[in-house]
């Protein structure tokens, strides 16, 4: 045993039996988990041990305190994580409380996103209660309580409106805050000039007003004189920009997928196709803006907001302030969403600047107009596909370059047996991080509508192509099914399918296209995730991505010049709205024997290209930029 295994033995040894986990025992069992090796970190060569958090916790009225690190997005997770505890300790769910997103008394479970509380935090979080109770897990075809449309845990309460969420959190005695921005979208700031009465605070570019309430704080911010000095966005040129694909071995979403060799690929080959695809920017628009409460005490911050992952901001806030993970404590209110737009730490961060300047208890709500144009946005990419076909119809060679947008389902869900699939990193003017499903709408956007192509260029119906050129039963089971509930003939509408997540879907849509304008009709779904936790909610989340993407396929585009973002309001941004969507109908395969994977995510990467294929279909008119409409 080295020196740092031996100072993390001490030291996790003394953490266990510190007085602030041995006070606790009196309220009942726990079930105490020290924070996952994966968290652990050198700073310095100084190994910082995480200290022991509760994960289960049995109060003295029979009750159930579960804490995770998850968030409660919209997505379900806490009602979910509820029946998990409910199911293996064989308690009423009424009997169970969770604790979400503090990171002083939560295990760090990861950030909300990648479809990964399903298949991650699940099986964790049932093991704990497993052994909480003394048992074995219990088998999917014996659950009682898994497996059941459990009602969301807090769902009353969201439809009267007594919910609260982080953008109703103001405490009394918090400062309200507002940042004065630029009218650029980057800029240097030059000159300030405040009237007598309005309380200025000031960081570099950082300029905001902090005022009693909110609303005074708005108007005292349009009475400050400032001059900025925009810088100018340059357009993109991801190809020109690009860096060659580096393969890491273990990554989650590897740059480098490949099979076989293209050159023999390519001495097979009867037919041939190239064609080059484009996504734009677009917005999270999410249902609330993103709000903050940020508190010092001495060296001591504790911030209070609606993020999706709590243990990366309170990173962010330890580097940025100097602080240890100690003085740094952030504390989720459940969000109105983020679909992957609230894991940084953007506005936590200005409102802790702005309380350590003000030195005041300091609360900063973000604008609609602020989340448009300071958040960042999913990335835009072009992605270029050239492949080919024997004379069998068999896709035989697939060169595919994703260039800026993305590495996530870089791998063709396809039994083809040369393929070369790379994410080329580039450069952009605008920022972009994450967004629901990462890249994997860009890149099956791309990839099924180039099978759409091949299948005409083969001249072979668009879903006995894909049919001919898969293996996976599963994948080929949801497309059979889902052609027989829509009742597909060729011409009648677009398909598309995709493996994601260990998710297999096949979707199938019926339109009409009348001039410039496409009119949805009818979709069918077809979504097999294994064995299915709540039906309910799958069903709500397979739906609800649906109807999201159809923002991103038809008509959702970031818009700007050389300074400023143009649309960045509601009345200027385009999502989909009520008159938009048409009856979806959604077959859920439940697979008891299989391991149950996330659904959060991949929902959305379908409708994309079945829309395109669906336009290809009723007007021999192939489009190959998002959106389809922009």
């Amino acid at each position: 045993m080295n020196s740092k295994q031996e100072y993390i033995r001490q030291t996790t040894e003394r953490l266990a039996t510190r007085r602030e986990v041995v006070q606790v025992l009196g309220t009942g069992l726990i079930v105490v988990v020290v924070e996952p090796l994966h968290s652990w970190q050198e700073e310095d060569d100084v190994v910082s041990a995480k200290r022991p958090v509760l994960r289960i916790e049995l109060t003295p009225d029979g009750g159930v305190v579960l804490r995770t690190g998850k968030v409660e997005l919209g997505q379900g997770s806490r009602t979910l994580l509820t029946q998990c505890v409910a199911e293996e300790m064989g308690v009423a769910p009424s009997k169970v409380r969770l604790v979400m997103g503090d990171t002083d008394t939560c295990p760090d479970d990861g950030g909300t996103w990648a479809s990964m509380t399903t298949p991650e935090t699940v099986p964790a979080v049932r093991k704990a209660a497993a052994e909480a109770a003394g048992s074995t897990l219990h088998e999917p075809s014996s659950w009682k309580v898994l497996g059941q449309s459990l009602p969301a845990i807090d769902g009353r309460d969201i439809v009267t409106g007594r919910k609260k969420y982080a953008s109703d959190w103001m405490p009394t005695g918090v400062m309200a805050a507002k940042v004065i921005r630029p009218p650029y979208y980057k800029a240097t700031l030059e000159s300030v000039n405040a009237p007598d009465g309005v309380r200025v605070v000031r960081d570099g570019d950082l300029l905001a007003v902090v005022a009693k309430t909110h609303r005074e704080a708005e108007s005292q911010a349009t009475k400050v004189a400032v001059s900025w000095k925009p810088s100018r966005l340059s357009p993109p040129n991801f190809k020109a920009d690009s860096e060659m694909p580096v393969f890491v071995e273990g990554a989650r979403y590897p740059a480098i997928v490949k099979r076989g060799d293209l050159a023999a690929g390519n001495a097979l080959t009867l037919k041939k196709l190239k064609s080059e695809y484009v996504v734009a920017n677009i917005a999270h628009v999410p249902l609330e803006p993103r709000a903050s409460v940020a508190r010092w005490q001495g060296n001591k911050l504790t911030v209070e907001s609606g993020s999706q992952a709590p243990f990366l901001v309170r990173n962010e806030l330890k580097q940025y302030f100097g602080l240890t993970e100690r003085q740094v404590r952030v504390k989720v209110i459940d969000p109105g969403s983020g679909y992957g737009g609230k894991q940084r730490g953007e506005c936590e961060l200005e409102a802790a600047r702005i309380a350590k300047l003000a030195r005041a208890d300091v609360r900063l709500a973000w604008s609609r107009e602020e989340e448009f144009e300071r958040a960042f946005f999913r990335p835009a990419g072009v992605i270029e596909v050239s492949s080919g076909i024997d004379a069998s119809g068999k896709i035989v060679s697939w060169d595919f370059h994703n260039f800026n947008s993305g590495a996530s389902s870089l791998a063709p869900p396809y039994a083809i047996p040369h393929f070369y699939c790379g994410f080329h990193k580039s450069k952009s003017p605008l920022r972009e991080g994450s967004y629901r499903s990462l890249a994997a709408v860009a890149n099956n956007f791309a990839r099924e509508s180039h099978v759409d192509e091949l299948a005409a260029l083969a001249g072979i119906d668009p879903l006995e192509f894909r049919l001919k050129n898969l293996e996976d039963a599963r994948l080929k089971e949801a497309l059979e099914r889902g052609a027989a509930k829509f009742g597909w003939k060729q011409g009648k509408g677009g398909v598309a399918c995709n493996l994601e997540k260990d998710a297999r879907l096949a979707l199938f849509v019926e339109l009409d296209v009348v001039k410039t304008q496409v009119k949805l009709k009818r979709i069918v779904c077809v979504f097999d995730c294994g064995a299915i936790l709540n039906p309910r909610n799958l069903r709500n989340q397979v739906e609800g991505a649906i109807v999201q993407g159809m923002g991103g396929a038809l008509f959702e585009k970031v818009q700007y010049d050389g300074e400023r973002i143009l649309n960045a309001k509601m009345s200027q941004y385009r999502v989909p709205r009520f008159s938009d969507v048409p009856p979806i109908e959604t077959i859920l395969i439940d697979r008891r024997d299989v391991k149950p994977a996330g659904a959060g995510e991949s929902p959305i990467t379908t409708i994309e290209p079945a829309i395109a294929n669906g336009i290809f279909a009723a007007t021999r008119k192939r489009l190959r930029s998002l959106p389809l409409m922009g």
